[in-house]
């Protein structure tokens, strides 16, 4: 048994498959700022980067040697919806947290999956027959004839599942707009535009799946490379996105929470920091981390500490890191490192200022003595505060 030549459309959705799975992977274990929105979005490109690249398996002859790897993955195939949708609702509701019954959007995969039970069961020659079947005609890989439930089921059940989730996130995005009319600024606004192509990507996979369904249109070409052309296209979309725009991870910028009447005093802002089970922030914790993060850093001046990171300051300020990196990044629109950058030059020019005689500092010197840990990122921290006339005051 030869494996056949790799195509040019294998070798495509191949190469993005992989591409998104890295994507994913960084976006999940390399995020320094665990942002929750993030993950959730990592969690959707590695659902359909992995059934993208399974689809595109059937076109070769790979799972007559490995068997018992079909079906193993379809719980993603019922799991990337609800990462899209819970994605664009961390975004929109500026959660940094699950919500209690998230769970829940995931019993449709645990159920699709024990679905498959009986051809988890199969032995090899039973799952070959299978198989051998499927590659002859991958029209029957859709209808799923081995698992419990009648033929054309299964796929029937995802599309009307993945309609209903994106359905709510077109919803959550119209509401959204209406209840803020006024203008956006460019970091929501390029925020909001990016949730409304991503809801559109995730839809086209949903309208290519109707309209098979209504015309039937399997029987005049290979609909099943349509729909892994779809999803790879998807993907590439995504990770073009993320790569040309890589401050929309940080998510909206200001608060959009409901604000109470009540206001906090002064000895309040401990209480009100201390942790809460609610996944997103009020007004007045808002208040209350802005003072006290201001507070922390004009009078104790941690940051000139070289190499200083987000847990000192977690440790300092006995707040958990998860929920200091979401309220910079909601808060100020930059990440932790962005945001201490900005103090540190700040702190230069005063220096600078009050006593000239730093200015006979090399750059490296001045950096150091700010806290910073290269003279590259010093220069690129300048440049970033004072775009038009970097070192005027250097």
């Amino acid at each position: 048994m030869v494996l056949p030549s790799i195509d040019i459309y294998f070798s495509f959705v191949f190469l993005v498959a992989i591409i998104g799975l890295l994507v994913a992977a960084i976006l999940y274990f390399l995020n320094r700022e665990s942002s929750f929105s993030a993950r959730l979005l990592a969690g959707y490109l590695l659902s359909i980067a992995v059934i993208s690249l399974f689809s595109a398996l059937y076109h070769t002859n790979f799972f007559l040697f490995f068997p018992h790897v079909p079906r193993t993955m379809v719980f993603l195939s019922l799991s990337a919806s609800p990462f899209a949708y819970l994605y664009v609702r961390s975004v929109l509701r500026q959660q940094f947290d699950w919500m209690k019954w998230d769970f829940l959007f995931f019993i449709p995969a645990v159920l699709y999956t024990i679905n498959m039970i009986p051809f988890y069961g199969m032995a090899r020659e039973e799952k070959l027959v299978i198989i051998r079947q499927q590659l002859a005609d991958n029209s029957i890989i859709a209808l799923e004839p081995e698992g419990w439930l009648p033929e054309g089921w299964g796929i029937i059940l995802r599309m009307v599942y993945g309609v209903l989730l994106a359905s709510f996130q077109v919803k959550m995005l119209v509401n959204w707009r209406s209840k803020h009319p006024e203008k956006l600024i460019p970091q929501n606004y390029a925020m909001f535009r990016w949730l409304i192509a991503f809801t559109t990507l995730v839809l086209s996979t949903f309208i290519v799946l109707l309209i098979e369904y209504a015309f039937q249109i399997s029987y005049f070409f290979d609909f099943y490379r349509l729909i892994t052309l779809t999803m790879t296209v998807s993907i590439c979309i995504t990770c073009l996105y993320l790569f040309l725009q890589p401050n929309l991870l940080y998510g909206l910028t200001g608060w959009f929470q409901e604000a109470n009447e009540s206001t906090i005093s002064e000895p309040e802002i401990a209480i009100a920091l201390e942790p809460t089970p609610s996944n997103t922030f009020s007004k007045e914790i808002e208040r209350s981390y802005r003072a006290l993060l201001a507070s922390h850093l004009s009078t104790q001046q941690p940051f000139l500490k070289v190499g200083y990171k987000i847990v000192d300051l977690s440790k300092e300020l006995d707040i958990p890191t998860y929920i200091l990196s979401a309220f910079i990044n909601q808060a100020y629109g930059k990440n932790f490192n962005e945001w201490v950058n900005e103090y540190r030059v700040h702190y230069l020019k005063g220096l600078l200022q009050k006593n000239p005689d730093f200015r006979k500092y090399t750059f490296e010197a001045l950096g150091n003595l700010a806290g910073f840990n290269s003279r590259t990122t010093f220069i690129a921290a300048v440049k970033k505060n004072n775009p038009k006339n970097p070192f005027r005051v250097f």
